[in-house]
């Protein structure tokens, strides 16, 4: 009897429909004698979605990670980093609050990657307890979610290094996938990595983790475990369930969580350290504290920068000083500027022009700059820019002086440059 293709797809689909329901996998209760797991020290737990595993480790006041001691990371500045974020929810939280996290998973991205390892550190009292929950098998992934959901229960913000981007969506994929809802990115973020970048930039030939520890902390990692090497340690430690495979993961995994701790200290000190003048500046800037901001421009400026630094902190110092209402000395900075050897840049003419005009009553003052600054950009001698700093613009404000107060005074009152 002849079945058309039709058909035969037709009958596939109907069987298919018809299966009975799967059930749900029955958890291998015996790994802890198939796979000696006692070596690492840790502990089995139970939770409403299956068992878990976790290692706990305890850190007194006296143990220092690098330079900067448990004490002195609980000290934490709050209100400075949380301005350095911008999330003044965690100005109000205290250091126990707080949970330091740090994720291994076996891949880049996607949703086939799973978080095999998260590292959660928390103060208790002057201790820093640091628990991490580890993945046996991936039978065991909803142990993991549990018990890492009781563990940020009591939490109030999250510090993490890159976190936003990887470790946070790393876990709220699995915990979708697992028809849990998350609740994450409810909580105040203190990604490190934003400040870290702001406040050093420029000062670090790279900004991964491990180069900042040696930099900001004196931290050198000894025999550490290379990320890359990371997964597949897991899925050896997976197949085998030889724990010699995942205590590397793991040592990796705790330096990456103290780091937090103590990176967390120092970009808090670093915000208000009259021997980092410079950073102390950035951060002033960044939280919109312009009379801070050009004060420390200026201390760091006094205590000798190299000539890329000191022209940025002369321009910074510049602009802060005008955001504050210090005309005048926002005007002597851009003369210093001015002043520089081999200075092309068309930016120091504009701004001392717009000064001298709207602000400081000198309108014969701000026609000769412009007349110069077109004149040199003209020969080639400035760089103009775009915008306000580019040849048409500059030639248009020069025209505009050019034709005489009145006509000033009317562009000022429809838009003030």
């Amino acid at each position: 009897m002849f079945v058309s293709p039709q058909d035969r797809l037709r009958e596939r689909l109907r069987q298919a429909l018809t299966q009975p329901l799967r059930r749900a996998p029955e958890f291998d209760r015996s790994v802890t004698e198939r796979a000696d797991l006692s070596g690492l020290g840790g502990r089995w737990f139970e939770t409403p979605a299956g068992p878990g595993y976790v290692i706990e480790s305890v850190y007194d006041g006296g143990y220092c990670h690098g330079e900067v001691s448990v004490v002195g990371a609980r000290a934490l500045p709050l209100e400075r980093l949380a301005r350095q974020v911008r999330d003044e929810r965690l100005a109000a939280l205290k250091p126990e609050q707080l949970r330091f996290i740090d994720t291994e998973t076996t891949g880049l991205g996607g949703a086939g990657t799973m978080v095999f390892l998260c590292g959660v550190a928390r103060f208790e009292g002057t201790r820093l307890v640091l628990r991490q929950y580890l993945l046996p098998g991936p039978e065991y992934e909803g142990g993991l979610l549990g018990g890492l959901e009781a563990e940020l229960e009591g939490a109030a913000g999250l510090v993490s290094y890159n976190g936003k981007a990887f470790d946070i969506p790393a876990l709220e994929t699995r915990y979708v996938l697992a028809r849990q809802r998350p609740r994450l990115r409810e909580l105040p973020h203190l990604d490190l990595l934003h400040p870290n970048r702001r406040l050093f930039r420029g000062a670090f030939v790279s900004h991964r983790l491990a180069a900042v520890e040696r930099e900001l902390l004196g931290f050198e990692r000894a025999e550490d475990c290379p990320s890359a090497e990371v997964p597949e340690r897991y899925r050896e430690f997976a197949l085998t369930g030889d724990p010699t495979h995942i205590r590397p993961v793991l040592r990796h995994n705790a330096w990456d969580v103290l780091s937090l701790v103590a990176l967390a200290a120092r970009l808090g000190a670093s915000c208000d350290d009259p021997d980092r003048p410079l950073q102390a500046a950035r951060a002033a800037e960044y939280a919109g504290e312009w009379a801070e901001a050009a004060a420390r421009y200026e201390a760091a400026l006094a205590g000798g920068l190299p000539r890329a630094l000191r022209l940025e902190a002369l321009e910074k110092a510049a602009r802060a000083h005008a955001r504050a209402g210090e005309f005048g000395r926002a005007a002597a900075c851009w003369e210093a500027l001015l002043a520089e050897p081999r200075a092309r840049r068309v930016a120091p003419f504009v701004e001392l022009a717009k000064l001298r005009e709207w602000r400081l009553a000198d309108r014969a003052g701000a026609l000769r700059l412009m007349e110069e600054a077109v004149a040199l950009a003209e020969q080639g001698l400035l760089r103009p820019g775009s915008g306000e700093y580019g040849l048409a613009r500059m030639r248009a404000r020069l025209e505009r002086l050019r034709r005489g107060p009145g006509v000033a005074r009317l562009a000022r009152g429809a838009r003030c440059p």
